[in-house]
């Protein structure tokens, strides 16, 4: 039993270092205002496939929710990672994740095939067929696109939530802010949700 669960230790922690946020709290989701929008940030919240997902990019979970009057552009250029020692990381695109993980939409794939065989006899034989694979070769990543944060207007009262994806910063850092700046908000506010290594 004992080994079991060293061994399940072992397993969670091999996405790297553990981030929590920086608050009194240091758990769940950090939420912040500016006006006239709503920004909610959680890490370690990936759920979906591929479960590595974590050990290759960092996804954020956002939530934004438009409390003001008027609609507003969300922009994946929103956003922007940055460490301890300033070094600074650019979101990347859901398209991005999914080449940088070799992934497939799918684990089933059906491909058509066409055969021709021939016979001492003369007599010719053609045929057509369907050929389904199971598994096939490359990472199930069919919820890195559907569960990104979409880009596009955010109207008033509307919600939205879908994950910000990173690279995996450089080895070494001790904390991360997350900083969200919507262009199309007045006055261009700029709020920083910050993380700390949990074994920092």
């Amino acid at each position: 039993m004992v080994g079991l669960l060293g061994g399940l230790a072992l397993f969670s922690g091999c996405g790297g270092p553990t981030l929590r946020p920086a608050t009194s709290v240091g758990t769940g989701a950090i939420v912040q205002e500016a006006p006239g929008l709503r920004i909610s940030v959680e890490a370690e919240a990936w759920h979906g496939r591929p479960r590595s997902l974590p050990e290759h990019v960092l996804p954020f979970l956002v939530q934004l929710k438009n409390t003001g009057s008027a609609q507003v552009a969300i922009q994946r250029t929103d956003f922007l990672l940055l460490d301890d020692a300033n070094r600074q990381y650019l979101p990347l695109a859901p398209s991005e994740v999914v080449t940088l993980l070799g992934g497939r939409a799918s684990g089933v794939g059906v491909s058509p095939s066409v055969g021709v065989s021939g016979s001492t006899a003369g007599s010719t034989v053609f045929g057509v067929g369907l050929g389904i694979s199971l598994g096939g070769s490359g990472a199930d990543t069919r919820d890195v696109i559907p569960q990104a944060l979409p880009d596009g207007p955010l109207l008033a009262g509307a919600e939205i939530k879908g994950f910000v994806y990173f690279p995996r910063p450089a080895a070494g850092y001790k904390s991360l802010r997350l900083v969200v700046a919507p262009r199309d908000l007045p006055g261009q506010p700029r709020l920083d949700f910050e993380f700390r290594r949990a074994d920092s």
